[in-house]
């Protein structure tokens, strides 16, 4: 499988597919690394949000719609940050990702 299908299947099966990317396929190349790390960062982040907002006695109007606007948005700039071949890392996410998996991204 390529580099760019790796990717693909890493954000479209969210954390599941990043953790399979990231830890179960051997001889990936940096960036696809990054961005397995960040498909796992951006889905457990948006898992976790919606998780925690809908406990709260406070409904904000449009913040489910705004949050997965968010997340949809990140999963297409990575598709197409990987299609185009430009720097994999995406903005507040890819500095998250680097911070947890360090080692697995540069080893």
């Amino acid at each position: 499988m390529t580099e760019k299908g790796k990717v693909i299947l890493a954000y479209i099966f969210g954390w599941i597919g990043g953790l399979i990317v990231l830890f179960g396929v051997k001889d990936n190349e940096k960036d696809t690394n990054i961005h397995a790390a960040q498909s796992i960062v951006l889905s457990a982040g948006y898992f976790i949000i919606s998780i925690l907002y809908s406990y709260l006695p406070i409904r904000i109007p449009f913040f489910s719609t705004a949050l997965w606007i968010i997340y949809i948005g990140g999963i297409i700039m990575g598709i197409i940050k990987a299609n185009k071949e430009e720097d994999p890392e995406l903005p507040v996410i890819g500095g998250i990702a680097k911070s947890i998996f360090n080692k697995k991204i540069e080893g």
